[in-house]
């Protein structure tokens, strides 16, 4: 049995579907936050209504067990289906920016409380807990990041996100040598390359405001790792089932192969016929105008001055501190294994642009709870 935390997110989402298709979805029991297990089908068919229509959702829902709670309740729960679990995926993670105490309880005390119950999982084969190749903190700018231990707590971090992450894996190599982790680290989850962006905007919709605005805080020479969530999920469904790994440690990535340059980045949304503003300009935030560039670009291309937009233009600045450090994650690693490689960003970037085809602001609002932006004052719908 297969014990799946965060299947009511965007990648957890994604491999459940995957093992709906590939006929494993029986075997997975889903931890899901909930009153009881009517209310957590209903919140896995309602994230499973972004790939598939209401029926459908519904019974995919109906085709796994569920255990309702979070990551906290396991490490004292005595239900006994957890004792024949074989395999864990945690995918469950508070992704926020600038939540600082929910982080930590999710993403280092709700992990090793899954790891304390995993502890006593008798028939336990295989960890995969699913952290984040920007665990390495800030580091220099073009550069390509090999796989190594998480860094320090003095690392600098450009959110709390990332530093938690790395927290949780120092964590739990320290309090859980027995157990048989293998730690999965994605880069840049962005899209599916058949459904686009229905399953989720996030981040596609800052990709599109750098295309609209122009400007990066980057070297003209620089590139950033991009990878499919649905590419993403299969090598997790990989990496679960394969019965010998080489290594305990993965980067889920472009790598070097299918990173992506910012010139084909460019080129590949006026390949489209994006609306942006192109050839792009680039600014050295650390200069004497700082972040002025941006803002500028920001204010044309997105007059508006509503509560949405001032937070999207927030979370651009964020987002823009990772693209301004140009790097890729190596992943070597994954490929020796004999997986399939990455698709480029650019091969599927068009399916993106029309699947659903809603603007940069209604997409951005997949987003905006890492900014701690109510939904609820989004306005119905949202121009540009």
């Amino acid at each position: 049995m297969i014990l799946l935390t965060g299947g009511t997110g965007f990648l957890g989402g994604s491999f459940y579907l995957d093992a709906v298709k590939n006929g494993t979805a029986a075997d997975c029991l889903l931890l899901i936050r909930g009153a009881d297990e009517a209310a957590c089908r209903a919140r896995l068919a309602t994230n499973l209504m972004r790939c598939v229509d209401r029926a459908t959702a519904q019974a995919y829902a109906d085709l796994c067990q569920i255990i309702p709670g979070d990551l906290q309740s396991l490490a004292t729960s005595v239900d006994p289906r957890l004792d024949a679990v074989t395999h864990i995926v945690h995918v469950a993670a508070d992704t926020s920016f600038d939540s600082r105490h929910s982080v930590w309880q999710i993403n280092v005390d709700g992990t090793l409380a899954l790891a304390a119950r995993a502890r006593r999982m008798k028939h336990l084969q295989r960890f995969l807990h699913i952290g984040t190749a920007f665990c390495c903190g800030e580091t220099p700018w073009l550069e390509m990041v090999e796989e190594a231990p998480a860094p320090g707590h003095d690392t600098p971090h450009i959110v709390e996100y990332t530093r938690s992450k790395a927290a949780a894996e120092r964590a739990l190599a320290a309090g859980f040598p027995d157990l048989p982790i293998v730690v999965c680290r994605p880069s840049i989850v962005v899209g599916h390359t058949a459904m686009g962006v229905r399953p989720s905007a996030s981040i596609f919709w800052f990709f599109r405001l750098v295309d609209r605005t122009g400007v990066l805080p980057c070297s003209p020479d620089g590139f950033i790792d991009i990878v499919p969530v649905d590419w993403a999920s299969a090598r997790l469904h990989d990496l679960l089932r394969k019965p010998d790994l080489k290594h305990s440690l993965y980067h889920i990535s472009a790598g070097l192969g299918s990173r992506t340059l910012w010139s084909d980045f460019q080129a590949a949304f006026a390949a489209h016929g994006h609306e942006g503003t192109r050839p792009y300009s680039f600014f050295d935030p650390k200069g004497p105008e700082g972040w002025k560039p941006f803002d500028r670009a920001f204010r044309l291309a997105f007059p508006q001055r509503d509560i949405l937009h001032r937070t999207m233009m927030a979370g651009g600045r964020k987002y823009h501190r990772f693209t301004a450090q140009d790097i890729a994650f190596d992943n070597s690693r994954l490929l020796a294994e004999g997986f399939t490689p990455p698709p480029r960003f650019a091969d599927y970037i068009g399916v993106c642009l029309t699947n659903p085809g809603t603007t940069i602001a209604e997409q951005f609002v997949d987003d905006a709870a890492s900014f701690e932006f109510d939904e609820s004052l989004a306005p119905a719908t949202a121009a540009a």
